[in-house]
């Protein structure tokens, strides 16, 4: 045991010692751990922040893989190191501590990969980790769709076999980061004849063809973060199928796991340090209230690390982290505003703004990858084995 603690710790600092001579401190003018928070007044002028923030990630995530950080407990064969999954773990603790996100790049790097390792083929592993784990490749889920609410069993989007593959037609809302994605993990029905999650299957699918429309949403924040996407006669050859035709639910849970986790796990909502970099840019950081707000903001942030680190070993992990996450970025947002004062109503207000978009993303992440009542039933009734709520009659 002590000789696991000694390599684990020796690890640690050599990481540090790294991240300390190529990373940017957290507050510093090169902190870019919120890049994923953009806004802009115009969709034009969102779409090109939105294409600053992903060069920036996907620099940074071919920084990590020169150093021979990246993917580092993926198999060699897929382009990563081979090192126990405890290195992974230590690389994601050490990081949040930097200026530093791979968040553009999230689904890609964090949500694709468990999917693929457990349910994809060889061929599919070979043709996309490597890229992905270079930050060459950008995805996005197409999961979804318009008066389906929460409920994801219910998919209308159509996957018809054609030669050589499948056509599929439809419509998917809520995806995040489509018109910067190279790919979308897909789930279409493949058979009418089944209701509900039967008949439905998961594809990787191609963004960047005919039939493929992205209609961005507009949000409070300002940000187009979300989108409409919509299929028509798109084009999924053979070998994007992931799984087994019509048991595209084995691979969703995988997916929303990871999701969850990955949500949970966000740089966007840690921010202690720069809260307190806050305080001492407006001369607030003596006042008793704002010392209050910024040791409750340090207090959360290392619960979620003790909790997240405990968590990670039960089935609910990832709902248990994501809905603490949420709660730690809405409290954040408040605490922020509450330290700026009049100076968060003020447009485009430089020391404000970045603090504004972090406020108004905040409700956005109790719905996006599930909502919190979602993560609640899942925790009742798969961690404490409670029994699940009545269904509608009929």
């Amino acid at each position: 045991m002590t000789d696991d603690r000694d390599e684990r710790e020796a690890f640690r600092a050599e990481v540090r010692s790294w991240l300390d001579e190529h990373a940017p401190a957290k507050g510093s003018p090169e902190d870019f751990s919120a890049a994923h928070l953009v806004s802009a007044m115009t969709r034009e002028a969102f779409e090109a922040a939105e294409r600053s923030a992903l060069e920036v990630t996907q620099r940074w995530q071919r920084t990590l893989h020169e150093a021979g950080y990246a993917g580092r407990s993926w198999p060699e064969e897929y382009g990563g190191q081979g090192a126990p999954e405890w290195q992974s773990a230590v690389l994601a603790e050490e990081q949040v501590r930097y200026g530093v996100s791979t968040k553009m790049l999230a689904i890609a790097l964090e949500m694709a990969p468990p999917v693929l390792l457990r349910h994809g083929t060889h061929e599919q592993r070979r043709a996309h980790l490597p890229s992905i784990v270079r930050g060459d490749e950008a995805w996005c889920q197409l999961l979804s769709e318009p008066d389906a609410g929460s409920d994801l069993t219910n998919v209308q989007t159509l996957a018809t076999a054609v030669d050589g593959g499948w056509s599929v037609t439809g419509q998917k809302v809520w995806t995040s980061g489509a018109g910067a994605a190279d790919f979308a993990l897909l789930l279409a029905r493949t058979d009418r004849s089944k209701p509900g999650r039967e008949g439905v299957s998961c594809f990787a699918m191609p963004m960047r063809q005919d039939g493929v429309t992205v209609r961005p949403l507009r949000q409070m924040s300002g940000g187009y973060h979300f989108n409409e996407v919509f299929l028509d006669g798109t084009l999924v050859d053979e070998g994007g199928l992931i799984g087994d035709l019509g048991e595209g639910f084995a691979v969703l849970r995988t997916m929303l796991a990871s999701e969850r986790a990955a949500i949970g796990g966000g740089t966007s909502a840690r921010s202690a340090t720069q809260l307190r970099a806050l305080a001492i840019e407006l001369g607030r950081s003596s006042e008793p209230l704002v010392r209050q707000a910024l040791a409750r903001a340090h207090t959360r942030e290392r619960l979620l690390d003790l909790v997240g680190a405990r968590a990670a070993s039960v089935p609910t992990g990832g709902s248990i982290v994501k809905l603490l996450y949420s709660e730690h970025a809405r409290l954040s947002g408040d605490a922020a505003l509450a330290i700026l004062g009049p100076a968060a109503m003020v447009v485009d207000h430089p020391v404000a703004a970045p603090w504004l978009d972090r406020f108004l993303f905040a409700p956005g992440l109790r719905l996006g990858g599930g909502t919190d009542e979602i993560q609640r039933n899942t925790i009742a009734e798969r961690g404490l084995g409670l029994p699940r709520e009545p269904r509608p009659a009929g």
